[in-house]
C-alpha cells in the first residue's frame, strides 16, 4: 500500500503496542476495535488492518476493516509492537465499503464508515496522551 503523505496537515502517530492497549478498552454501543492483520507483514505491506464492529462477524453490516499506514521504525523486526502507525483521514482507507439498512434499502456511505471508525480511535488516543501528563 503506497500512501501519499503530502496532504497530511495533522495526524496522530502511535506505536502498535500502545494502540493495542487503547483498542482493548474501546467499546462504543457494543462495537469494538481490534488488530485484524498479522503485524509481521506490516513493513512489507505498508499498513496494519484494524477491524471495527462485532468481533467474529464477517459481513459488512456488522464489521469493517481499515488500513492504517506504517510510517516507520527501523527496529520493527525485533519487536512488532514498536511499529509506528499514523491515524489521519487521508491516509486511512477501508478495505471495502460498509452497508447500512435504511427504509428497507441497502446503502453505502464511505464517509460515515471512516467517521465511525476513526473518530473514536482518535478520541481514545488523545485521552491516553492527556492522561500521561
Amino acid at each position: 500500500m503506497y500512501v501519499e503523505f503530502s496532504d497530511v496537515d495533522l495526524g496522530l502517530v502511535v506505536s502498535l503496542a500502545t494502540l493495542r492497549e487503547v483498542l482493548k478498552g474501546m467499546n462504543v454501543a457494543g462495537r469494538r476495535w481490534w488488530i485484524s492483520s498479522d503485524p509481521h507483514g506490516a513493513a512489507e505491506d505498508g499498513f496494519i488492518t484494524i477491524a471495527h464492529g462485532t468481533q467474529g462477524c464477517v459481513d459488512r453490516l456488522n464489521t469493517l476493516h481499515f488500513r492504517v499506514p506504517v510510517v516507520g521504525n527501523g527496529e520493527w523486526k525485533a519487536r512488532t509492537d514498536r511499529l509506528i502507525l499514523m491515524f489521519e483521514p487521508s491516509t486511512t482507507t477501508a478495505e471495502e465499503p460498509g452497508f447500512y439498512l435504511q427504509n428497507d434499502r441497502v446503502l453505502e456511505d464511505p464517509v460515515e464508515d471512516l467517521f465511525r471508525f476513526l473518530q473514536p480511535v482518535e478520541q481514545a488516543l488523545i485521552a491516553r496522551l492527556m492522561a500521561t501528563d
